[in-house]
């Protein structure tokens, strides 16, 4: 059954889409060299195994839900769900060949809020403005270009493009997330490149690793509350989003150095980048929707803090991502240090395109052009623990997933990824839990 809350979301959508669009129907965007507008939606089919774990940590009665005798960690959604989970609408102006911006609006995004429930419904995801050339994906380097961008936008480590819906654990846990910052790059000559940025990082936080974030100090998890919206999920340590505009915050330095081979047409490339971000943590940094506060006061644990020390906040990295004929792949390897708090793993993520011969045709459209079957593989080690008792302990337990999917490309402008998120987190005792998840992606994009 289709959930009111679904319904609700896609009468937003639709009227936020629609009321962007009317320019493009007056021919404003036709008429303006440059200037292009562009979007896609996004409707989903979730299935998630329900699992719970009790807290081992003696709450007074007036925190648990009813019918409880005590405080879990469970499932966040348990169940079957069709939702919208994002609505992006962007525009991109191109004013010369040097000077480019763009601006990225998100309307829903259900998987990105956290909390879900409460979370804001309309955020500015991208804005940023931009001064010379950046490099094609899988293409040679423009010997000796460089450019400069000012804004909010990906850190230059990030995976930039999925071949699943779903995030890896390293992909939640770092870079998910786009921050204020001035990017700069340069080519050394055709191979070698550099990256730099400074800016402001998102606070340090937590969330489930699965589609939805789950809700952690909303109003329906205070003492006495006993019907929250959404479960608390199984949080690991994350980068959370930034807030819109806001330039609050310890700033970030971060620098790459890479190199890059790839062949005229693109259908051959292997590019490898080492990387490195450092900032201080903040004390109580707020949260949209949350009584808790990220950083060094998530890290207290409301009088039960993790064994960290100082405020220094680090994460070094290697990428590698190539294309091979129809092979794609991207490796992420990882080392972070969160105050004195270890922990380190890696993100493989690996697909093939078959091409697929059209067989019959809809509104002038070859219909199935193409099935990308994709795996990702990541994990978690975490190397800090606390012996006694500790309300989330699922921060310092190691985590494993695997993610399986296909993809298919239905139309030129549409396509649809079936994947299934297997998880397995080792706790302290030596158990495991399993919370995993099926995740289907229609997809529409213009």
């Amino acid at each position: 059954m289709v959930h009111a809350s679904f319904a609700r979301s896609v009468m937003i959508g639709i009227t936020f889409s629609c009321f962007l669009l009317i320019p493009v129907a007056n021919g404003f965007a036709a008429d303006t060299p440059g200037l292009r507008l562009f979007g896609e939606v996004n409707v989903n089919y979730r299935d998630s195994t329900f699992v719970e774990h009790r807290v081992p940590v003696d709450f007074p009665p007036e925190f648990w839900e009813e019918g409880d005798d005590g405080v879990f960690l469970r499932t966040v959604d348990p169940g079957g769900h069709a939702e919208l989970s994002d609505v992006e609408l962007g525009l991109e102006l191109t004013l010369s060949d040097k000077w480019q911006g763009q601006i990225l609006i998100h309307v829903v995004d259900l998987y990105n809020r956290n909390p879900t429930s409460i979370d804001e419904d309309v955020f500015v995801r991208e804005f940023w403005l931009r001064y010379g050339h950046t490099d094609r994906r899988f293409r040679p380097l423009e010997a000796w270009a460089g450019f400069a961008q000012i804004g909010k936008d990906a850190r230059f480590a990030k995976q930039t493009v999925r071949h699943l819906e779903s995030y890896g654990l390293w992909g939640t846990a770092i870079n998910r997330f786009e921050i204020p910052h001035v990017q700069l790059g340069l080519n050394l000559g055709s191979n070698f490149y550099l990256r730099g940025q400074y800016g402001v990082s998102g606070p340090v936080f937590m969330r489930d690793p699965n589609a939805l974030a789950g809700d952690n100090g909303t109003a329906e998890r205070v003492p006495g509350a006993n019907a929250p919206k959404y479960n608390s999920g199984f949080p690991i340590l994350y980068d959370a989003r930034p807030e819109n505009f806001s330039l609050d915050g310890e700033t970030e330095i971060g620098v790459g150095f890479g190199w890059r081979w790839a062949r005229d047409d693109g259908r051959s490339s292997v590019d490898v980048m080492a990387w490195y971000f450092q900032r201080k943590l903040e004390a109580a940094p707020e949260i949209e929707g949350s009584y808790y506060q990220g950083d060094l006061q998530l890290l207290w644990g409301a009088g039960l803090p993790l064994p960290f020390e100082g405020d220094d906040k680090w994460e070094a990295g290697l990428n590698l991502e190539w294309r091979l004929g129809n092979w794609l792949g991207f490796l992420q390897v990882v080392k972070q240090e969160i105050a004195s708090l270890d922990r380190q793993g890696f993100e493989l993520e690996t697909a093939y395109n078959i091409p697929v011969p059209a067989l019959f045709a809809a509104w002038d459209e070859p219909v199935l052009n193409w099935i990308r079957p994709a795996l990702r593989y990541s994990q978690i080690d975490n190397d800090f623990w606390v012996d006694g008792p500790f309300i989330t302990p699922s921060f310092f337990w190691d985590w494993r997933k695997l993610d399986l999917g296909l993809r298919f490309g239905i139309v030129r402008s549409s396509d649809l990824t079936i994947e299934y998120g297997f998880n397995e987190i080792k706790l302290n005792n030596g158990e495991t839990l399993n919370p995993n998840e099926w995740l289907v992606t229609w997809r529409v994009f213009w």
